[in-house]
């Protein structure tokens, strides 16, 4: 794709710093060299230059890096401009390009659109380039890694490839009237609804792993008044984040902080606690607290060790009754200090225990360790950093192939299934950006940094 404007930007962090680096994309980067660096640099080789102003007086001196297209990131004639980071210099530079004709600043995430449109990337891969400047994991970091050198578009791509492979095997056929389909081509389509089955059930899994890895885990603290609940998110974050006092109700509202808990991102929610009130404000907050509980992804439930085993034990079976059965529920027993008993997990019929000390913070390494374990991906290096929108056009085309394969079922009509497998391919192809519309790209690439 070829653009008549030529695009620059600083791809540095702005402010002072040894270096900057300017970016330029387009066709007129030839020119542009031309103009700054008296000629074009050899291509794809650290060059030492003058960098130079319209009076071929010198801005600055430093390295110049020359990518002639096709063979540059976005597919354009490439130039970086590699001086010291002084803003005033790097100021003048850019105001020095964008006087050459057709040539103007980028916007947010230009640079990766062309790189995208041009085929050098695709859209995975185009959202892991921002992923990975924003990850604040070593795990995010590695996943979003993984992303952009194409791990998760293989698993689209494979995926689409079998549904291809389905339709032509389809659509070859599609003159046979209902009547004459035999029992092999039907065999062929159940194996095929198998295969189906296991890739979609393989790729939902490693999605939502991902998705965890990129916004981060959601843990609900939750339990009754004056359990500890603002203590222990406050233990767990280190800060104050939470006000403490031995008020009940103190906590009214939801208390969002995200913490990095041994190299896994999570975001810690502090509840209202559960109780019966006539207060109208606290009546809503507990209200909000069952919302929380029904999208999270671990519950701790807090309980006062200083209670009575048998109170305790009520409390937990009150509480997984009419808890949601697929959410991770870890029984916190806080206040353990008081009670002088041995700091631990244990677990009993399937539920984990931990005794810990949101005071003291005895057993909260304990409890830190437990939350990361129950992460599966936490020891994968194949994770893939997946976003809402790809969980979304899974899900899409999950769902259609199960409405597909149901129709199949009652009608066994060709026609209808290939136009299943067309609009299932659709779906997962704008996940890679085979199918795409400018307004999803412009929601994309406008979230990108500029320079990118």
């Amino acid at each position: 794709m070829i653009y008549n404007e030529t695009i620059v930007a600083q791809v540095t962090y702005p402010g002072k710093s040894a270096v900057g680096i300017i970016r330029v994309s387009g066709s007129q980067a030839k020119k542009i060299a031309i103009e700054i660096l008296g000629k074009i640099p050899r291509a794809r080789f650290a060059t030492y230059s003058k960098f130079l102003n319209q009076e071929k007086k010198i801005l600055d001196k430093g390295i110049s890096l020359w990518f002639p297209a096709p063979y540059s990131f976005t597919g354009e004639d490439v130039l970086e401009l590699q001086g010291h980071g002084s803003p005033l210099i790097m100021d003048l530079l850019i105001k020095r390009i964008v006087s050459i004709k057709y040539t103007r600043i980028a916007k947010p995430g230009e640079f990766s659109e062309r790189a995208f449109l041009n085929g050098k990337i695709d859209l995975i891969q185009a959202e892991a380039i921002d992923d990975l400047i924003n990850s604040e994991t070593e795990l995010s970091a590695r996943a979003s890694l993984n992303s952009l050198q194409g791990d998760f578009s293989f698993f689209i791509q494979e995926l689409m490839n079998i549904i291809i492979e389905f339709r032509v095997n389809l659509e070859s056929s599609i003159d046979f009237v209902e009547d004459r389909i035999d029992i092999n081509f039907e065999s062929f389509i159940h194996k095929k609804f198998r295969e189906l089955h296991n890739k979609f059930n393989k790729i939902k899994k490693a999605t939502s792993e991902g998705t965890l890895l990129r916004e981060g885990k959601k843990i609900v603290i939750v339990g009754l008044p004056n359990a500890g609940k603002s203590s222990l998110l406050n233990t767990l974050s280190c800060s104050d984040r939470a006000i403490v006092t031995n008020i009940p109700g103190t906590t009214r509202d939801l208390l969002y902080e995200y913490v990095n808990i041994n190299n896994v991102s999570c975001k810690l929610i502090d509840t209202a606690g559960f109780r019966e009130t006539q207060n109208k404000i606290e009546r809503i907050g507990i209200s909000r607290t069952w919302d929380t509980i029904k999208t999270s992804d671990h519950i701790l439930f807090v309980i006062d060790k200083t209670m009575s085993e048998l109170q305790r034990q009520k409390i937990c079976d009150d509480f997984i009754r009419n808890v949601t059965k697929n959410v991770q529920v870890t029984f916190v027993l806080n206040k353990n200090d008081l009670v002088k008993d041995t700091f631990g997990i244990k677990k009993i019929n399937g539920l984990y225990f931990i005794s810990v000390s949101a005071y003291t913070g005895q057993g909260i390494d304990i409890l830190r360790d437990h939350i990361v374990k129950l992460d599966s991906y936490s020891s994968k290096e194949g994770v893939f950093i997946a976003r809402r929108r790809h969980i979304i056009q899974i899900e899409l085309a999950y769902k259609e192939f199960l409405h597909a394969e149901k129709h199949w079922l009652l009608f066994k009509n060709i026609e209808l299934l290939a136009e299943s497998l067309s609009l299932i391919n659709r779906y997962l192809g704008e996940i890679i950006g085979k199918f795409n519309s400018d307004d999803l790209l412009k929601n994309i690439f406008s979230t990108f940094c500029i320079g990118k």
